[in-house]
C-alpha cells in the first residue's frame, strides 16, 4: 500500500478576490502560533490552495521541520499556502489521527530528507508525487483508533499544559510590572515629601 491509498492531494486553485475575508494557512502563521491568519484578499499576494473542512496539510518545503496542520472545521474562505499539501484522508481506509500521526513519523520524515529536491542551500522541497509513492503499512483499523485517540489525547495534555505556563509566565511578568510601578510610585512620592520638607 502507497500514501496515496490513503489520502488524495486536493489541488483546488484560489485567486483571493480584495473585498473577500479569508483564513489563511502559512508557514509563519503555523510557526508563530497555529491560527489561520485573517486577511482581506486585497493582502494576499498570489494564488493559494483551497482547503477542505477536513484535510491534513502536509508541508513541501523542509519537511524536517514537521509543519503537518490538522484541519477540522466549517470556516469559510479556508486557503493555504501553496508550500502546503491539501490531503483528504480516506477513512474508510486509515483513521484521521493515525493518519496525521503517520505523517510526522521520524520514518516518513527521514525519507522524505533523503528525496528533497534542492532549490537552494536553506530551501528543499519535496515532490508530491514522491510523497504520494511512499510505501506504508497499516495495522487493522480498531488499532489505529487506538494509537490516534491516544496520541491525540497526550498532545492535548501537552498543549493545555503549554496554555497554563505561558498564562502564568504572563501574570507573573503583568504582576512584576505593577510592582515596579508602585514601587516606582512610593519612591518617588516619599523623595518628594523628603525634598518638599527640607
Amino acid at each position: 500500500m502507497k500514501l496515496k491509498d490513503i489520502v488524495t492531494f486536493v489541488s483546488k486553485s484560489v485567486v483571493p478576490q480584495n473585498g473577500t475575508t479569508y483564513n489563511l494557512y502559512s508557514l509563519p502563521s503555523f510557526d508563530e502560533n497555529k491560527s489561520a491568519e485573517v486577511l482581506d484578499g486585497a493582502e494576499i499576494q498570489s494564488n493559494k490552495y483551497d482547503v477542505p473542512n477536513k484535510c491534513i496539510l502536509f508541508n513541501k518545503l523542509n519537511v524536517r521541520f514537521k509543519r503537518v496542520w490538522r484541519i477540522n472545521n466549517s470556516d469559510s474562505n479556508k486557503i493555504a499556502s501553496t508550500e502546503f499539501l491539501p490531503l483528504v484522508v480516506n477513512e474508510d481506509v486509515v483513521d484521521y489521527q493515525y493518519c496525521y500521526y503517520l505523517l510526522i513519523s521520524d520514518e516518513i520524515t527521514n525519507y522524505l530528507c533523503g528525496q528533497n529536491s534542492n532549490t537552494s542551500g536553506s530551501h528543499k522541497r519535496i515532490y508530491p508525487q514522491n510523497f504520494l509513492n511512499i510505501d506504508i503499512h497499516l495495522p487493522k483499523m480498531p488499532i489505529q483508533k487506538t494509537i490516534g485517540k491516544t496520541l491525540s489525547d497526550i498532545d492535548s495534555k501537552i498543549e493545555l499544559n503549554k496554555r497554563i505556563n505561558d498564562n502564568l509566565r504572563a501574570s507573573r511578568a503583568q504582576s512584576q510590572t505593577q510592582f515596579e510601578l508602585c514601587r516606582g510610585a512610593a519612591v518617588n512620592y516619599h523623595l518628594s515629601v523628603f525634598y518638599t520638607k527640607r
